[in-house]
């Protein structure tokens, strides 16, 4: 299955739908926050998201866990958890919630590790980067038994992102 995850659009409905026009074959889409946009207008667009540290950003709550083909799938703006220090409390997060991925935004820095089996993922943000990165998101492939898969893509042309 093919999963669409970005963050940090900050309002600009054009990047999102770039991101949707790029993946009609996505079976799941995924907002980390600071979409800046209702959660009424995320749910039309069947993009399942988590509110990020905006005051009206829409979601299901600030944290969720999801299920798709056997991963359990841990997604959180990541502001409540200290990710623009390190991930420590998300590796806590992990070992409480025995979650195989943890999805997080806020640092607009797109990032990836793996630690004691469970991946760490952060798109960087579609509008707005930090650093020396190009506008970001990534994509997830999942079936039931076989190794995840995953690329980095660059918001505005959907080219392959090799290095971070």
């Amino acid at each position: 299955m093919k999963i669409v995850v970005f963050s940090d659009a900050h309002g600009n409905k054009k990047a999102i739908e770039r991101i949707l026009d790029f993946n009609p074959d996505a079976t799941y889409l995924i907002s980390l926050g600071d979409s800046e946009f209702r959660h009424k207008y995320l749910l039309d667009l069947n993009i399942i998201a988590v509110k990020g540290n905006y005051p009206l950003d829409g979601g299901i709550g600030y944290e969720s866990i999801l299920e798709i083909e056997g991963k359990k799938i841990f997604m959180t703006h990541g502001h409540k958890y200290g990710v623009r220090r390190d991930i420590r409390e998300l590796v806590t997060k992990a070992d409480e919630t025995g979650v195989d991925i943890i999805l997080f935004g806020h640092t607009h820095i797109p990032y990836i590790n793996r630690l004691n089996g469970v991946y760490y993922m952060n798109p960087g943000s579609i509008i707005s980067p930090r650093s020396k990165h190009v506008p970001s998101y990534l994509i997830l492939n999942i079936e039931k038994g076989k190794e995840i898969t995953y690329v980095f893509k660059e918001a505005q042309t959907n080219s392959l992102i090799d290095k971070l």
